[in-house]
């Protein structure tokens, strides 16, 4: 008769409620009785919980209390009682494992549990080349993920990596309602075909407006397109690689500089962008009063406010609420300073 999958996906601290609480029950019983039976004999609680444990466990080392006919039959009674419960206490533990190797032999339900626990995490849309680059940029980022991908080959990479994945559409509004897009802070949309992409794009911003979208564009006449679709982002590696490859060429030192603060893996230089929101203490100072550099060791080398570049602020310019700061420094720098503007 096949199990009951129901009773065995149940947690294993339910099932054992019940066995491991008799346990705990015949142990304090058994304590409390040997205790009584050696009250004569000068026996501690040490004494008596020893008497318990070598009982249930039938070890068995030597009677540290002398027992009569009454504390033999006692012994008996907790023997039974108590290997009884502590056999069944493993027998759950046991089943629960094999019964979870049987039920979900690749983790899926653990991983659908996980998924189901992320906020404010990225959804990545496809796992090829493209995605399989950003999801390693986003974990080196030590940012929650999941991705999203109807290709069968794709779980092998992703277990061998730790990757959570959801093998579906990501333009089917219940395989993103899956991967808690609603739940998610943004989207990196890495399909190769601009058609999936556009679809992905406007089936996300239908299902939550203010998500962030990244998508890329395998034509780059399609970036339009994905823009007015709702993409807050939309490129062509092809052109990015063009022009890298070009400014390699021409700045070599510059692009080394930038590839370096923008890896959020590396602990030694980072820029980051923190945006002064209406309830942080730094609204409506000016950047002496703010002191970034004093207080946190971070540097700020811009400011973005309303669609304007202001490089190199000024000590006396007043910080508003909505202006986002791109700010230099270490990861332990930059943190203070988000907690500084918090």
């Amino acid at each position: 008769m096949p199990p009951d999958s129901s009773r065995l996906s149940a947690p294993l601290r339910v099932r054992l409620a019940v066995p491991a609480g008799l346990v705990v029950l015949i142990t304090l019983i058994g304590t409390v009785g040997y205790a009584w039976l050696g009250r004569d004999q000068g026996a501690t609680l040490l004494d008596a919980l020893f008497m318990t444990v070598i009982t249930i466990t039938t070890i068995g080392y030597g009677e540290v209390i002398r027992l009569d006919a009454a504390g033999r039959v006692f012994t008996m009674v907790i023997a039974i009682t108590g290997i009884g419960s502590l056999f069944y206490s493993l027998t759950v533990i046991m089943e629960y494992l094999v019964s979870s190797r049987i039920l979900d032999p690749f983790g899926e339900r653990k991983m659908q549990r996980d998924i189901q626990n992320l906020k404010d995490h990225i959804v990545i849309a496809g796992l090829g080349r493209v995605g399989r680059q950003a999801a390693a940029e986003v974990q080196d980022a030590k940012v929650p993920f999941v991705i999203v991908d109807p290709r069968p080959e794709t779980q092998q990479y992703a277990r061998q990596h730790g990757y959570l994945l959801i093998q579906g559409d990501a333009s089917d509004d219940q395989v993103l309602e899956q991967a808690g897009i609603r739940q998610a802070k943004g989207l990196i949309v890495t399909s190769g075909d601009d058609a999936t992409n556009l679809y992905i794009v406007l089936s996300a911003r239908v299902l939550k407006p203010d998500l962030f979208i990244v998508s890329r564009a395998v034509d780059e006449a399609s970036v339009p397109k994905l823009l007015r679709a709702g993409a807050n982002r939309a490129i062509s590696p092809y052109a990015i690689g063009g022009r890298r490859l070009a400014h390699l060429i021409l700045s070599p030192a510059v692009v080394d500089f930038f590839d370096t603060v923008i890896r959020k893996g590396d602990e030694s230089i980072n820029l980051e962008c923190i945006t002064v929101h209406h309830d942080s203490p730094v609204a409506g100072q000016t950047i002496a009063e703010f002191g970034a550099r004093e207080k946190t060791g971070a540097t700020v080398l811009v400011v973005l406010r309303d669609n304007r570049v202001l490089p190199n602020p000024a000590p006396d310019l007043v910080l508003r609420a909505g202006d986002q700061l791109l700010a230099l420094g270490t990861s332990d720098q930059l943190e203070r300073l988000e907690e500084l503007m918090a």
